[in-house]
């Protein structure tokens, strides 16, 4: 990476500097330079940083210009692949040109975002035509793309065709294969190896770290943007996950591969429903599962099923090919993918009889009827992060809007297993004071309280009427939502959606698109979502954020902390409702023109001595003592 650096962040960032020169409508921000500067320091010292630096503030600018300076190799990490392709397309490219620096940029995604070759030529050799519309444009595709990336095709290809066609390394014999030389995935793969800056998203970032960096180089730097989505994705890639979709998956890939007796199938599908029928006994989304005895009998038969498959495939995997490969070296590493599936099935089963203080497995209800996943994780993801990241990676870079709980990073440290880092809340470019309102419900909505949506949709009607529509509407369950929507949907004047109605891209796109949209929809729409100007004025939220106590990681948190003599409501639960309610006001106000309101339906907000302490750390909106202090903000607009 070719560069000539600038004496100092000030001068990069400076009005009249470098990057105001690339971007004309560029202010220059003190909270952004201030997040520059520490980044920067960190990456010189060998420190970590941790930075929240909420809507406004620019973020993305100050840890890019810091990352393209050091002329280090550095990963990017953001929480979604749609944040990934705005760095690669719009920030870094905005840099580079402000910097002057010539680095390589390579973006990264997971391995079935990639077109298989020697899946699709092994496709085509069996079927001469395409068996569906969907696939035929695939097929077409094929013959065009030169980076046999999924994101390229103007649909969203069925998952049951994609996975044919998917680069998934359960199915990847590497350099043995025929198409290893012009292979989708590992022509980016190596791209990476040479670039400076690799961006990447979360999923692919901790599922790297779990498997000990088989899928990105080597880095001396690491950026983890959305931080506060960092311990849900650690924790995912840390589970071990044992459903009818994974057992699905791996018998469709040995039927692919081999001519595999009904018998086996038909006991593996036995089995299967009786597990399910087993599961389902317990009542409720998600439940431990040592709450359900019959259900550990019912694993054993799985587990059975499973040993007597391992030992067909052992004893007949080369008579039962269904065709010879292309590459006759190929064979034996094929039939150890194929045991490494069924063998991490078995390894699933055995980590559900770990003791609590090692792992913690829950059941949890699946889409559709009957369908359930048995999930295995550790029992925190801090001390794995604490060794396998933190304690290896020269400086890592942890920054969000939202990951300081009040003026404090304890939370998020203990939750990452961050035991030393420079820390910095970056000031808001906004005069939220002038910008926003907050207005609490009275104390008698209590959400506990049967007749809490009756009481709440009077106000809610209210709130919008008075911001004319242009609100989201937000439930921390589907059954509230359906209960409030049920009261109001009748005796609202504005167009309304549920969420449902439509697939969540198609909800986003009718509200930016319908003037005085109303949305109803749950917590999946408080954060990763962008709505410029007024189109939203409003974010009605009705309950304090809690995780659920009876949810088991939560549960099992909670435990550990009293287990401690540490008083687990005020250090998890109270930390986890200001991080989640805080990014309400990131939907709210995005520019330094917006203006708008924060509509909590929870009355215990004010009614609860702790109610006090969230709304103290909430970005300094004026409060709304009653309604019509709302309607006199609204009116001046």
């Amino acid at each position: 990476m070719s560069q000539t650096p600038l004496a100092s962040i000030e001068d990069v960032f400076a009005a009249g500097g470098p990057i105001a020169r690339a971007h004309p409508a560029y202010e220059s921000r003190p909270g952004q330079i201030q997040m520059a500067q520490l980044i920067e320091r960190g990456f010189l010292e060998g420190a970590h940083t941790i930075v929240e630096a909420g809507t406004g503030v620019g973020k993305s600018l100050a840890y890019l210009v810091p990352a393209l300076r050091s002329g280090k190799k550095v990963v990017v990490s953001t929480a979604t692949i749609a944040l990934q392709e705005q760095l690669v397309r719009k920030d870094i490219p905005l840099v580079q040109k402000a910097l002057g620096v010539n680095a390589r940029v390579e973006l990264l995604k997971g391995r079935n975002h990639y077109l298989c070759r020697a899946k699709l030529d092994r496709m085509r050799a069996d079927r001469l035509i395409a068996q569906s519309a969907s696939m035929e444009a695939i097929w077409a595709w094929s013959e065009r793309t030169q980076s046999g990336d999924r994101g390229e095709l103007a649909f969203s290809p069925p998952g049951a065709e994609w996975e044919l066609l998917d680069a998934d390394g359960d199915d990847c014999v590497g350099e043995l294969c025929d198409r290893f030389r012009d292979c989708y995935f590992f022509a980016r793969r190596d791209a990476a190896r040479y670039a400076d800056l690799i961006v990447v998203n979360h999923a692919l970032f901790f599922l790297d770290l779990v498997t000990g960096g088989a899928l990105l180089p080597t880095y001396d730097f690491a950026i983890l943007d959305e931080a506060h989505q960092c311990e849900r994705w650690a924790a995912a890639a840390l589970t071990a996950t044992l459903s009818p979709a994974t057992l699905g998956r791996l018998t469709r890939r040995l039927h692919r591969l081999y001519h595999v007796p009904a018998g086996h199938d038909a006991e593996l599908q036995e089995a299967m429903r009786s597990l399910l029928a087993a599961l389902a006994r317990v009542p409720g989304e998600r439940y431990p599962l040592a709450a359900n005895d019959r259900a550990f009998d019912a694993l054993q038969g799985l587990q059975q099923a499973l040993f007597g498959l391992e030992n067909w495939l052992f004893a007949n995997w080369q008579a039962a090919l269904r065709r010879p490969p292309a590459n006759p070296a190929e064979a034996e590493p094929r039939r150890d993918l194929a045991m490494r599936g069924i063998l991490a099935h078995v390894a699933t089963i055995e980590r559900t009889s770990l003791p609590e203080d090692e792992a913690i497995t829950w059941v949890e209800r699946g889409e559709g009827e009957g369908l359930y996943e048995v999930n295995s994780a550790p029992f925190d993801v801090a001390g794995y992060l604490r060794q396998n990241l933190f304690g290896r990676t020269t400086s890592v870079v942890l920054t969000s809007a939202t990951i300081a709980a009040g003026k404090s990073f304890q939370f998020l440290k203990e939750s990452l297993g961050v035991d030393e880092a420079q820390e910095h809340i970056a000031p808001s470019p906004f005069d939220y004071r002038a910008q926003a309102r907050l207005y609490v419900a009275p104390p008698d909505c209590n959400p506990k309280d049967a007749r809490f949506p009756a009481r709440v949709a009077p106000i809610v009607e209210e709130c919008l009427e008075i911001t004319k529509g242009r609100a989201f509407v937000l439930f921390t369950s589907y059954a509230r939502l359906r209960e409030v929507y049920a009261e109001v949907r009748e005796r609202v004047a504005f167009p309304v959606k549920l969420q449902g109605e439509l697939s969540r891209a198609q909800l986003l796109d009718w509200f930016r698109r319908t003037p005085n949209a109303v949305l109803f929809a749950t917590a999946t729409f408080w954060e990763g979502i962008d709505v410029a100007g007024d189109q939203l004025s409003c974010v009605i939220i009705d309950r304090l954020p809690f995780p659920s106590p009876g949810d088991p990681l939560v549960a099992a948190r909670l435990a550990a902390l009293e287990g401690a003599g540490r008083p687990a409501f005020e250090e998890f639960m109270i930390p986890s409702a200001i991080v989640r309610l805080k990014q309400g006001f990131g939907r709210l106000i995005r520019t330094k023109s917006d203006r708008g309101s924060v509509v909590i339906l929870d009355g215990r907000a004010t009614s609860m001595r702790y109610g006090a302490t969230i709304l103290a750390a909430l970005p300094p909106a004026r409060r709304a003592r009653d309604l019509d202090e709302l309607r006199a903000f609204f009116e001046r607009a």
